[in-house]
């Protein structure tokens, strides 16, 4: 994926996580299957197939613990290239990083959504993309969707960064996805 649209993002995260739910439904599935052979086979002793299935058992984790964190790598790949998009390119000098840290230090500060507003509307009149950024953040992470909307009608190249960004979040955090997570990479039930 060279660029994470919102669109894009919306087609390719789930199409992966299904793919690595997939994955783990075929690796139980085929330990169900060595596991009845294993149990069904007459010529081998309790004893010698207690110890294959503790192997299967051990190996099968192991390949349910390697998709799992192909999945983590994956998303946090997304993640770290929808944000870096979202960012954009960032001069580095100390006061450019003094400047963006100051007024992140400033927009923390800010809970009403009426005080975010009016500061939004003064950092986008002056110029003053750094405030506007940070309080557009800090709006998107405080759920001040009247302020985000603000901020993305001033800066529209990062609302679709914005979207996507939002889109990731919410489909890879949260109670359902830590579930189906468990549920999927959970070990196989006899």
């Amino acid at each position: 994926m060279s660029k994470a649209t919102a669109k894009s993002v919306e087609q390719t995260l789930p199409a992966a996580l299904n793919g690595f739910k997939e994955q783990a439904a075929q690796v139980k599935e085929a330990h169900r299957a060595t596991r009845q052979a294993i149990k069904d086979d007459p010529m081998t002793s309790d004893l010698a197939k207690r110890g294959k299935l503790e192997a299967l058992d051990k190996d099968t984790r192991s390949k349910l613990d390697n998709i799992k964190a192909e999945q983590e790598a994956f998303v946090k790949n997304l993640r770290d290239q929808v944000e870096k998009e979202f960012r954009g390119t960032q001069p580095m000098d100390a006061n450019s990083i003094m400047l963006r840290r100051d007024a992140a230090d400033r927009a923390r500060k800010i809970i009403d959504q009426q005080e975010a507003v009016d500061m939004l509307n003064d950092s986008i009149a002056n110029g003053d993309a750094e405030m506007a950024h940070a309080i557009g953040n800090r709006a998107r992470f405080t759920g001040m969707t009247g302020v985000v909307e603000t901020w993305q009608a001033a800066f529209p190249e990062t609302a679709d960064a914005a979207a996507a960004l939002a889109y990731v979040e919410a489909n890879t955090s949260g109670g359902a996805y830590n579930l189906a997570n468990q549920i999927s990479f959970s070990a196989p039930t006899d």
